[in-house]
């Protein structure tokens, strides 16, 4: 998502709102930092603002969206057999 953000602004799709906590905006190590708000609460990845946008801009055919791409950088493993719980505590 921090990638895409980056495109879009680059390419000035979008611009940043204002930032509401200017004393957050150089915190951008912190793995609660939001790149699109400039605020430590919601890492970029999980920012449901964000996300929206993108998606009015592809409803409005701003922007094109290759979802192949999207889905195949989000994979999750799945192990088969049984798992002792009580071994991870």
């Amino acid at each position: 998502m921090a990638v895409m953000l980056d495109d879009l602004l680059e390419k000035k799709v979008i611009v940043l709102p204002e930032c509401k906590r200017p004393k957050e905006m150089n915190r951008v190590n912190d793995p609660k930092y939001c790149k699109y708000h400039r605020i430590v609460s919601h890492p970029v990845g999980k920012c449901f603002v964000l996300k929206e946008l993108i998606m009015k801009l592809a409803q409005q055919e701003q922007i094109e969206l290759d979802l192949e791409d999207t889905a195949a950088t989000h994979t999750t493993t799945i192990a088969f057999g049984s798992f002792d719980v009580t071994t991870h505590l």
